[in-house]
């Protein structure tokens, strides 16, 4: 038996997308109510939404970062799905700077539990920050990132995809940043390997698991929404 976990942060009404864009969730509904030959009043909903698309869990191709690069349509729903080890860097404060020892740490943590980083893995980085602060004013800005060195550190391991539950970017905290500066993204995005942001829920999956980020099928974009899940054994009373 296996049991659901679900990764994706529900997405209400003025929920913050990156500070860049300056653009919230908002929906638009229309309804309309009816009378039946019966006294029934029968319902119609049709909504729209206006967001960016790096809102809430979604996944990254290379054209994000790089002119002519990828785009979402054509990443293979088979490089965000599969087999993914989750590396716990927890704890992590404020702003923190995830650097190589502390990725080094949470493989020794990995390898406590019997397992090891394997290339064609999907990665998962466990800060916890988006449990704190995601869909706020808070979670951009004073998320923990990666360094450069890190985001090395980790294309070298040759994961399929990585997935993260903080912005992993230091750059794009400040204000005034250059598109040459999204180092992480351009390490990452620029090796091939897909990026999965706003993840949540990382706290209740084993080391390995069975991961599935499944997207909107957008052509010729740099992103899309993504509902993420996990498959875990269910514990047996």
């Amino acid at each position: 038996m296996t049991r659901i976990v679900d990764l994706t942060p529900a997405v209400p009404e003025g929920f913050k997308g990156p500070p860049s864009t300056n653009i919230g969730v908002h929906f638009e509904v229309r309804t309309k109510v009816g009378e039946g030959a019966r006294g029934e009043r029968p319902y119609w909903q049709s909504g729209q939404v206006t967001m960016s698309l790096h809102t809430g869990c979604h996944v990254e191709s290379a054209l994000h970062c790089f002119e002519g690069g990828e785009a979402i349509d054509q990443v293979a729903l088979e490089r965000v799905i599969g087999s993914a080890v989750v590396l716990d860097l927890t704890p992590v404060e404020e702003r923190m700077l995830i650097d190589v020892p502390l990725l080094e740490r949470a493989v020794e943590r990995l390898r406590a539990h019997g397992e090891e980083l394997r290339p064609g893995d999907i990665l998962l980085l466990r800060s916890d920050w988006a449990q704190r602060a995601i869909g706020t004013p808070r979670y951009f800005p004073r998320s923990p990132a990666l360094t450069e060195a890190a985001a090395h550190w980790l294309v070298a391991k040759q994961p399929k995809s990585i997935g993260c539950d903080f912005f992993e970017e230091p750059a794009a905290r400040e204000q005034g940043w250059t598109a040459d500066q999204f180092v992480v993204h351009r390490t990452i995005l620029g090796a091939g390997i897909p990026l999965i942001e706003g993840l949540v829920n990382l706290a209740q999956l084993p080391p390995r698991c069975q991961f599935f980020a499944p997207f909107y099928h957008f052509a010729g974009i740099d992103s899309a929404p993504a509902r993420a899940f996990a498959l875990i054994p269910e514990e047996q009373p």
